[in-house]
């Protein structure tokens, strides 16, 4: 029996059945072909996962809707031709509705124009920036304030694209109205202080995006979904609003098909635009609940960490929602639309909203931590066939280990999964007791039981020597050892205790709490420890705190850490000196010392990784491949050990 009977029930819009409630969002991942500016081959293959997946909708991402003043980073898509170069991306972007229609998903993309946050250099003319007023930035680029032919011009930029997408097979089109971008930044007060007819109000502010959209309507005819992308608020002082989003969301009625919810503005309250695990899930739920209890008849789908398929369904069944958009879930596991409906919710892989993957968009690759498989279709077109069934030993079961081998079974091997702890986990275990890693701790328990579940022999409390390897006579041995936390060279160390205590033995924690170290694993625990009542004071020998903490996450971090001034107080550049038992003395930038008091020191200053094992056990003679993943190469996150874990094992042929 159907569990979820409304998530999965159909949703016509002017002839385009939608085959049940869950869509895709934008999420990056795309790599456009350098001549042409249209989606490659390898793009292509990400979406049609998501796709195969079981998702009612697809939505490809962030496409300028010109490249002469529209363009914000590199490496963006162009649905346009550009006649100059007599480049007409057409046939490709073709290929790509064509693989989403076929697994029976809608195929949509995101239009969007930069407005005064695209950068000259990227732009085919390093046209000058626009947007709602004049100014100059920061970084000394001059905004030119749009006219009303600037405005016709845009307007007619959007609608042309629409109908290129719509040529190119694409039965929607989103509207980025949304997180700062230009039609944004003329809604949001704090971008347009016009004192024309194009600012004030919000129906004058609303001038500009209405007639985008009905350009791009009258462009397009009535057989294509419109979707827009508007924040319920952008969390800024003097933005967007509650109040401004319902206003504007009543004036697309009948212009419009689908409003979807999100939050925050990209350069103010990035962190609001994808949530991190300090923050709730479903977060943007309340906007759509206000938008219909204020009469707006446009179908309303929301965004932002909806995780629960009980939760979905209810929200879908009692009319709060008429779709739910998933976008960072569906990197984690792109099958998951398909595994909710057919009742196998315990077999999604959950995202843990790490937000390392929307920030490797800025400073890294980007890809998921805990799919080692997203972005990389193309290449594991390559993986290897087993050639002959081996014995594989896997020394260690944290995350790194448990993903060997998860996916060595896969591949058909016998596999033997020893750790010498009581519990599978690894480091990942403190998620049993923190306060506000749920979502990691969910990741975790899927792992042991993804582990348990398949013909793995775990062997719990055993330690890898040289011993068991001339008992077992693997073939093949992958070693995730992890790594051991580093004890800082303080005098009076020995009173203190390493910052894990805090989960595994809550007794020995004070009520006044010294935690040296304000990395990121510092900070959350300062974080955890403040919901118990404890005060706590960070000493960081750096002048800054969190700085492994990704730029998404470390806004939210330290919002919360602010809500939290009562209880956590931090001191950069101070070098404890010594640990007493009523507290410890430090020295600041200038040498001079002080005295914190405290009941309890924890420290958190980083790990050495295990690597006295690894060539123990590399030292026997007998294994035909052998291969170190993980911490115990060193101490990372936990990619490093995911990645490591799955690729590993299917180099085992």
């Amino acid at each position: 029996m159907r569990k979820y009977k409304n998530l999965a029930s159909p949703y016509t819009i002017r002839n385009i059945t939608f085959r049940n409630r869950i869509v895709t969002t934008p999420t990056g991942m795309t790599y456009p072909d350098e001549y042409s500016g249209a989606l490659d081959f390898k793009t292509v293959l990400f979406y049609e996962k998501k796709a195969r997946g079981g998702a009612a909708g697809i939505t490809y991402g962030e496409t300028p809707v010109n490249n002469v003043d529209a363009i914000r980073r590199p490496n963006v898509d162009l649905i346009r031709p550009d006649f100059s170069r007599m480049i007409l991306p057409n046939k490709d972007w073709i290929k790509f509705t064509d693989a989403i229609k076929r697994h029976g998903a809608v195929p949509s993309i995101q239009l969007a124009h930069a407005g005064l946050f695209a950068e000259p250099f990227f732009n085919q003319e390093q046209g000058t920036p626009i947007g709602p007023v004049s100014f100059v930035k920061e970084n000394g680029t001059a905004v030119k304030a749009m006219d009303e032919e600037d405005m016709k011009r845009i307007a007619n930029d959007f609608a042309e694209s629409a109908f290129c997408a719509k040529s190119a097979g694409f039965q929607e089109v989103m509207i980025q109205c949304c997180h700062g971008w230009l039609l944004a930044q003329f809604l949001s007060p704090v971008w347009n202080t016009r004192t024309d007819e194009y600012g004030g109000s919000i129906e004058n502010r609303a001038k500009f995006p209405l007639q985008v959209l009905k350009a791009v309507r009258e462009k397009i005819g009535d057989d294509v979904v419109i979707e827009i992308r508007i924040s319920g608020d952008e969390h800024q002082p003097n933005g967007w609003s509650v109040e401004d989003c319902i206003a504007f969301c009543k004036m697309v009625d009948g212009i419009v098909d689908i409003i979807q919810i999100s939050s925050g503005d990209y350069h103010n309250s990035e962190h609001y635009c994808m949530t991190s695990t300090l923050m709730p899930h479903f977060i943007n739920v309340p906007y759509a609940k206000l938008l219909k209890n204020a009469g707006v008849k446009t179908a309303i789908c929301a965004v932002g960490a909806n995780d629960d398929p009980a939760e979905m369904e209810r929200l879908i069944a009692d009319g709060t929602l008429d779709f739910v958009a998933i976008g960072r879930g569906t990197l984690a596991d792109s099958d998951l639309p398909r595994k909710i409906l057919q009742n196998k919710e315990d077999e999604v892989r959950p995202c843990i909203r790490c937000n390392d993957c929307m920030a490797g968009l800025y400073d890294g690759f980007y890809q998921c931590n805990i799919n080692p498989t997203a972005g990389q279709e193309a290449y594991l077109l390559n993986t290897p066939a087993v050639e002959e069934k081996k014995k594989v030993l896997v020394v260690g079961g944290g995350p790194g280990g448990m993903q060997a081998a998860i996916t060595v079974s896969d591949r058909g091997h016998q596999v033997i999964l020893v750790d010498n702890q009581e519990k599978l986990g690894g480091t990942l275990r403190f998620t049993d007791y923190d306060a506000h890693k749920q979502d990691l701790k969910k990741y975790t328990d899927y792992l042991v039981r993804q582990t348990l579940k398949r013909d793995i022999k775990v062997r719990l409390n055993t330690t890898a020597s040289r011993a068991l390897l001339e008992e077992l006579q693997p073939q093949s041995i992958i070693v995730a050892a992890g790594a051991t936390p580093r004890v800082p060279n303080i005098e009076g160390i020995e009173q203190a205790y390493h910052a894990t205590a805090a989960y595994y033995q809550p007794e020995k924690m004070g009520d006044k709490i010294i935690l040296i170290g304000g990395g990121l694993i510092g900070c959350e625990l300062a974080l955890h420890l403040a919901e118990f009542g404890k005060h706590i004071t960070i000493l960081e020998i750096t002048n800054e705190l969190a700085q492994d903490a990704n730029m998404l996450h470390r806004p939210t971090l330290f919002e919360y850490m602010d809500q939290k001034k009562d209880q956590i107080q931090s001191i950069i550049g101070a070098n404890t000196e010594r640990i007493l038992e009523n507290g410890v003395i430090y020295k600041d930038k200038n040498n001079a010392e002080h005295f914190v008091e405290a009941d309890t020191v924890l420290y958190a200053v980083g790990s050495a990784a295990n690597s006295g094992i690894v060539e123990k056990l590399r030292e026997w003679e007998e294994w035909e491949t052998f291969m170190a993943i993980g911490d115990c190469t060193g101490a990372s996150i936990v990619k490093k050990a995911v990645h490591g874990g799955y690729f590993a094992a299917i180099d085992i042929i």
